[in-house]
């Protein structure tokens, strides 16, 4: 077929002289998906045909192939290889390998068990993952996009970047897919679909909860499944649903291997009778035996209470001498000092000295948690009022640990009126087992952590004030002080920040 005929598809018609289609595998609006042959090299490949009947834009056109050809650095099991992206004159063309396997709706049909659903669906949220953490999008808005490997993985078989693709569209479109998978039914309304019937809605127009319809579905991945499809429902992040998902799979493995024991048999008749017949002896036996326990029993008393005497001593030894320090780094001269002024209190403006440098005032602050939802954006300007009985605090987590289980951490991006070469910050916060590293930013919007530079490795804090020296950067207006590991207070895993110092190196005389 050639290419100005090229809006009348059917098998055996050739694409840019080179692909001959073999099968359609549906479409959405502006798409159209075909299994066809590289005559060129002979292999099966996946075509998106973009814009098929001329009603866009050329330079949407454009658009959509330049966001395509991006995926083709994504070397991933849940995302087809982007093996090519041309425009053919008449339309766009993007080409990837073919997933030999089955449709999702093929799928479905099979009736997975609900566990393996979930780490079919392990590969397609890593995909997301890795993808969002590049700034690249997947569109997985459509059924019709994905494939079933014979590995049993997941696959955006056609991949094309529709522009109106956000992060929360396609976390969205993977728990269409879960839904479907589980139920074999189809929970989005924003697409036409002859096969696949319309999931079942709540009074309030909610999708019901996959374990409400199936009981043996597992709570944790029927509640992953209604979250991802809610537009509140608490997963903001990729990395978030892959986490979900292996949980799930690592629970039913234990699952599997408790061994069940078989039951008993029952004893033969008159055994109960003969096991309770005691006699003279063996009553005296018993007696013996009671008393040895109890007087094993009394010994471990009497340990006990003489370990616990000797702890509650030495305890009030160590707390009545704790705030002795045997070296003091200061003493030493191994941390700068400030000269305690005798009398006036310090001024309000720059506070120079020839070792700690000069206070520099932060002109503005917020939070940045690049890869989740941020922890009290509203609350971030206490960290720099100047007021101590004030704080930001990060969200209460209810995992001791959850970076990077869940994000890889939280900050704050502080911004300063002028670059300035910082030679220390002090952050004073609450928390135990808190670990601060400071990072220095190019922009006062930096996409990700890995737009950032690292000025101090990872350093524990203590509660109150601790001080973080910096050497040798270059003069920056934008610094980020990022927890890496989130500790504890009052018995939560939070922490909350009351204030961050910044101190720059003086200018030259």
């Amino acid at each position: 077929m050639a290419d100005g005929d090229e809006r009348h598809f059917v098998p055996g018609a050739f694409i840019a002289w080179r692909y001959r289609l073999l099968a359609s595998h549906g479409g959405r609006p502006q798409l159209h998906f075909w299994h066809a042959v590289d005559t060129a090299s002979g292999r099966d490949v996946a075509l998106s045909l973009i814009d098929p009947a001329r009603e866009l834009p050329e330079e949407l056109v454009h658009e959509i192939l330049a966001r395509t050809v991006r995926l083709k650095g994504i070397r991933t099991r849940g995302v087809a290889r982007v093996l090519d992206v041309l425009h053919t004159g008449s339309l766009g063309v993007g080409v990837s390998e073919w997933t030999v396997g089955s449709s999702l709706r093929q799928a479905a049909d099979a009736e997975r068990a609900p566990v393996d659903v979930a780490r079919t669906m392990q590969s397609l949220a890593a995909a997301a993952d890795e993808s969002h953490r590049a700034g690249l999008m997947l569109s997985i808005d459509h059924p019709s996009r994905l494939r079933v490997s014979h590995d049993g993985d997941v696959v955006l078989a056609f991949p094309a970047t529709m522009p109106e693709t956000t992060p929360q569209s396609d976390i969205r479109g993977i728990g269409c897919a879960m839904y479907g998978l589980l139920l074999r039914q189809w929970p989005s309304d924003d697409v036409a679909l002859t096969d696949w019937p319309k999931a079942s809605r709540d009074p309030d127009g909610q999708v019901i909860d996959p374990a409400a319809i199936e009981p043996d579905i597992p709570f944790l991945i029927s509640t992953t499944t209604a979250a991802l499809l809610r537009d509140r429902g608490g997963i903001a992040s990729a990395g978030t649903v892959v986490t979900l998902l292996d949980q799930a799979s690592a629970d039913a493995a234990e699952e599997v291997n408790c061994r069940v024991v078989p039951p008993l048999r029952p004893p033969p008749p008159g055994s109960y009778a003969s096991f309770r017949n005691f006699g003279p002896v063996e009553q005296k036996e018993e007696a013996r035996r009671q008393i040895i326990r109890a007087g094993l029993g009394a010994a471990a008393a009497v340990f006990l209470v003489a370990v616990l005497g000797l702890a509650s001593s030495i305890n009030d030894f160590l707390a009545a001498n704790d705030d002795t320090v045997a070296m003091d780094a200061d003493k030493l001269g191994l941390l700068p000092q400030d000269p305690v002024p005798s009398h006036a209190p310090p001024s309000e403006g720059a506070k120079t000295n020839a070792s700690r440098g000069i206070s520099v005032t932060p002109a503005s602050v917020a939070v940045f948690s690049p890869d989740g939802s941020p922890d009290h954006p509203e609350s971030a300007g206490l960290a720099i009022d100047g007021k101590p009985d004030t704080a930001w605090s990060t969200d209460r987590y209810y995992d001791p640990d959850p970076f990077p289980k869940f994000k890889p951490g939280v900050g704050l991006l502080v911004r300063l009126r002028d670059p300035v070469r910082i030679s220390a910050v002090t952050v004073d916060l609450n928390s135990v087992g808190t670990v601060v590293e400071v990072r220095g930013s190019e922009t006062g919007e930096p996409k990700g952590l890995a737009e950032t530079t690292e000025l101090t490795p990872p350093t524990p804090m203590q509660p109150g004030q601790n001080r973080i020296s910096i050497a040798g950067t270059r003069p920056t207006s934008h610094l980020v002080v990022w927890i890496s590991k989130l500790g504890s207070a009052d018995g939560q895993n939070r922490a909350a920040i009351s204030e961050i110092g910044v101190h720059g190196t003086p200018p030259p005389a």
